[in-house]
């Protein structure tokens, strides 16, 4: 009856052990970190002589906003600046398929979205 009770509390102390150790791994913050769908959105507004172009990026959990400012003002140029057009074949941007949301003369706005593991 002694060896089950030695038996008994070994096997408790193990479990406590493992869960010790199971509790003190590193755990993600705000969730898990698993593949999410990255994004950016650019949008192109024009502004004088120069076009103005604010980015939205996102990872899934956070997203950033930048403003930067290109020295040239025709649409042209601002289809040369993604390299190329969503109507073309395989034509992507960022390494990823991209929609144009508006496409107006004041704004054009691009949506990029990339999928996990692309």
């Amino acid at each position: 009856m002694r060896n089950k009770h030695i038996a008994i509390f070994v096997l408790a102390l193990v479990v406590i052990a493992v869960l010790a150790w199971y509790q003190s791994l590193p755990r993600p913050i705000g969730g898990p970190t698993g593949p999410s769908v990255r994004w950016t959105e650019y949008v192109l507004t024009k502004s004088g002589n120069h076009t103005q172009v604010q980015a939205s990026y996102s990872d899934g959990r956070v997203t950033t906003e930048q403003v930067l400012w290109l020295n040239f003002d025709n649409r042209t140029a601002v289809y040369n600046y993604f390299i190329c057009t969503p109507s073309m074949v395989g034509c992507t941007a960022d390494g990823c398929p991209f929609t144009v949301l508006n496409d107006t003369a004041s704004e054009y706005r691009v949506k990029v979205v990339c999928e996990p593991g692309a």
